[in-house]
């Protein structure tokens, strides 16, 4: 049981309860060490956000950083990639670049969002092959249709 788990226990007479025996499931994103070796010794997985060429190498600590702490089995590894396909493309590199005008990662959150169907496909191919077991994506756009062309893509 993780330590987040435990927490939740003893969490008497909040509410509601949770829908999973034990609690929600917790994930971490992290880029640096310290921070991966506390997902590892206090979380149910690890949140990743990085473009697939920078991801193996954080799933692959993760998991060392796991089996150090002595957990069993492995973490769950879940992929989160920004997308926007065709029409909503030029507003919603607007909005991520305004979105991150505050950090120095603005330009590179937008040049790293996917906008065409074989770059999404490429991207789950990738997390697939490095062992994640979920991907999300993270859609930002406004067209409600983004969400079929999406499934259409992936399925």
């Amino acid at each position: 049981m993780t330590r987040m788990r435990r927490i939740w226990s003893g969490a008497e007479g909040i509410g509601p309860a949770p829908a999973t025996p034990g609690g929600p499931e917790v994930l971490f994103g992290a880029f640096a060490d310290p921070a991966l070796q506390r997902i590892a010794r206090h979380g149910d997985g690890f949140l990743c956000v990085a473009p697939p060429p920078w991801a193996g190498d954080l799933f692959a600590k993760v998991e060392r950083f796991w089996t150090a702490a002595g957990r069993d089995g492995r973490p769950r590894m879940v992929a989160q990639v920004n997308v926007a396909l065709e029409s909503d493309v030029d507003e919603t590199r607007a909005a991520i670049a305004a979105y991150y005008a505050f950090s120095d990662c603005g330009k590179n959150m937008v040049e790293g969002m996917l906008t065409t169907p074989e770059q999404v496909r490429e991207a789950a191919k990738h997390f697939a092959d490095l062992g994640a077991d979920e991907l999300m994506l993270y859609c930002w756009g406004t067209d409600p249709g983004q969400v079929g062309r999406l499934a259409d893509v992936v399925s």
